[in-house]
């Protein structure tokens, strides 16, 4: 514990005291661990994020009293400020700048940055290639749906015309399909183009508390179809 400044080990013991007064062995293991924890922050390597090591420090000791944690914080700090250090081959420049701005915007340290621009890069692939997926077949998925939708019946229907007379039970009707826009549910039942792909592929068809996922069915029963059975689907 040489490496240890006396005023640190001095309150580590303090505390270590304080916290396990009847417990000896409780005592010296976190006192072992606090000061394990200790060299770990000041022999830590902060590779690009060096210029703010002393800003990270000081966060940490805001955080927590334990340098168990501040170790904790200080080290997810650093990875955060790496990450947002990274530039992905697959995502365009402006892309990436406009993510990492949102980011330091929205978050105070590099920790929640990092996750925040990690999220965002994981959106736009997904996105990306949700379109890519769907566009060539688009029309196809749609023109399904519109099959199975419309294969609805319920006899417990009681239809009466307009002047009241009951003409017989049962009727069959157009399933609607449930939609995420915006990050609001909408019923559809008629239009789709004016959906963008990653919204068409989160239509479904709700039952109650369940529901169907159809437009990822008809996605898989393609992609099944076409690796299974050899089914030549025109993409344009």
């Amino acid at each position: 514990m040489g490496d240890i400044p006396t005023e640190v080990l001095t309150a580590i013991k303090a505390a270590a005291k304080n916290s396990w007064s009847d417990d000896r062995q409780m005592q010296d293991y976190y006192i072992e661990s606090e000061c394990d924890s200790y060299l770990a922050v000041v022999e830590m390597d902060f590779g690009d994020a060096l210029p703010f090591r002393d800003q990270m420090i000081a966060r940490a000791a805001e955080f927590s009293d334990l340098w168990e944690d501040r170790a904790t914080y200080v080290r997810d700090e650093v990875d955060g400020y790496a990450e947002l250090q990274n530039h992905p081959a697959d995502v365009p420049g402006e892309v990436l700048d406009e993510l990492k701005r949102k980011a330091i915007a929205e978050h105070y340290d590099f920790s929640s940055q990092g996750d925040a621009l990690r999220e965002g890069i994981r959106h736009f692939r997904y996105v990306r290639d949700t379109r890519a997926k769907i566009a060539p077949i688009r029309d196809l998925l749609v023109r399904m749906e519109n099959i199975i939708g419309e294969e609805c019946y319920n006899d417990n229907i009681q239809n009466y015309s307009s002047w009241g007379v009951w003409e017989g039970e049962g009727r069959s009707f157009r399933y609607p399909v449930t939609v995420l826009r915006g990050g609001k549910a909408e019923k559809r039942k008629f239009r789709f183009d004016d959906l963008l792909a990653e919204e068409l592929v989160t239509g479904h068809y709700k039952f109650g508390a369940n529901e169907l996922s159809i437009y990822r069915a008809l996605i898989k029963i393609v992609d099944m179809l076409e690796s299974d059975y050899g089914l030549k689907v025109p993409r344009s």
